[in-house]
């Protein structure tokens, strides 16, 4: 009886977690945290994007689905070191400001749009700590948490920008700043200019080497299964409007770059598909949220703009159309969902589930940010 009981109350819990009912009261007063990477993109640190890239959705996945209560939360992404950004600009690029979980499949289309390796490039370390704050939009509220992970390595005083001042004024307002050292062979004494940051900015010095991967374990997951059920899902998606193809191909290019790229973020990406930070967001797009916005929007629409199965249809024909993917939607979803937590029920019963220790810059910030999220009576599991 208990393990019948057992699966009914997790698949219970997941959904509860997924589309919680929350008022717009109880949205204001959960706990909020800005967040930025800046990292260094020059050939000393060759493959550093990928730790961030790769493991975005474990980041949705953590502030969205682990922690209790509910955190709003923003990230952003700061590039430095590539001669591409300008001179002008210190070689520094603010690649996306602090956005929400309802633009992270754009935000994730950018990044892999971001070459990983180059052959040199100039570390002005200072630059960018300035661009983090002057270029940044970060909440007005004293009570948000704010972070910078300053991710790189070499010297960090170099550039015409003094790293000293550039620490004081973030500190001066409220922002933490935790380095991570990506360690180079021969590389010593740059690495107590990044100490010295996180003795000012009220952080703590990591390190990492850019070669650590994490490495899913599957545990007999039935993985080609679920790509067939996203891939069904994503074609409930009926777009419209000027741009709208190009849109649509963002959805299934973001399944394939982090399917090739970390199967366990392909879940978590899954989820999120599923979840209220995605669902009925794309009405300016997407036929079916249109309908869920205003069940006779669709009439406003011009039929050239829309995908081959819906330009031909007449108007009675569409709205039977948009409805029938409406329903179908809300079925693969169910199906996806059911499949996370029938991988969660046999990992528990198998007792892999274990926390990550390989020293990736997914896991040093995850731990980070639970730390300080901790800190204010926020639990993540």
């Amino acid at each position: 009886m208990k393990r019948i009981l057992f699966p009914v109350f997790l698949f219970g819990c997941i959904f509860i977690i997924l589309f919680p009912l929350k008022s717009k009261a109880q949205e204001s007063a959960s706990p909020s945290i800005d967040i930025v990477f800046c990292m260094d993109l020059s050939s000393s640190a060759n493959g550093l994007i990928d730790h961030f890239r790769n493991h975005l959705w474990d980041y949705w996945y953590l502030m969205s689905h682990q922690c209790s209560p509910r955190v709003n939360y923003r990230i952003a992404f700061v590039a430095y070191s590539r001669f591409s950004y300008g001179k002008q600009n210190g070689y520094v690029r603010v690649v996306q400001n602090l956005t929400g979980p309802e633009n992270f499949e754009p935000f994730s289309n950018t990044l892999f749009r971001i070459p990983s390796r180059i052959e040199k490039g100039t570390q002005f370390v200072g630059s960018a700590l300035n661009a983090c704050l002057k270029k940044i939009n970060w909440s007005k509220d004293p009570n948000t948490i704010k972070i910078i992970f300053l991710v790189g390595n070499g010297d960090v005083t170099l550039g015409s920008e003094d790293i000293d001042k550039a620490v004081e004024r973030l500190v001066a307002q409220n922002i933490i700043i935790s380095p991570v050292y990506c360690t180079v062979p021969g590389e010593k004494k740059a690495i107590r200019g990044w100490s010295k940051i996180a003795q000012k900015a009220n952080g703590k010095l990591e390190t990492m080497s850019i070669k650590n991967r994490y490495f899913d374990r599957l545990n007999g997951f039935d993985l080609p299964k679920f790509r067939a059920l996203n891939r069904r899902f994503n074609n409930t998606y009926l777009y419209y409007g000027v741009g709208a193809a190009k849109r649509f191909r963002m959805l299934n290019d973001e399944d394939n770059h982090v399917y090739i790229t970390n199967t366990e973020g392909y879940r978590y990406r899954s989820m999120y598909k599923i979840s209220q930070d995605y669902q009925r967001h794309n009405s300016s797009w997407d036929l079916v949220d249109l309908y869920y916005k205003n069940p006779v929007e669709f009439l406003n629409v011009d039929p050239h703009t829309m995908n081959d199965s819906c330009k031909r249809l007449n108007t009675a024909q569409l709205k039977t159309y948009i409805i029938f993917k409406k329903y179908e939607r809300k079925k693969l979803g169910a199906m996806i969902a059911d499949m996370l937590v029938e991988k969660e029920i046999k990992d528990r019963e198998d007792g892999i589930l274990q926390d990550k220790r390989i020293a990736t810059l997914d896991i040093i910030s995850i731990r980070i940010l639970k730390d300080l999220l901790k800190q204010k009576g926020i639990s993540c599991k």
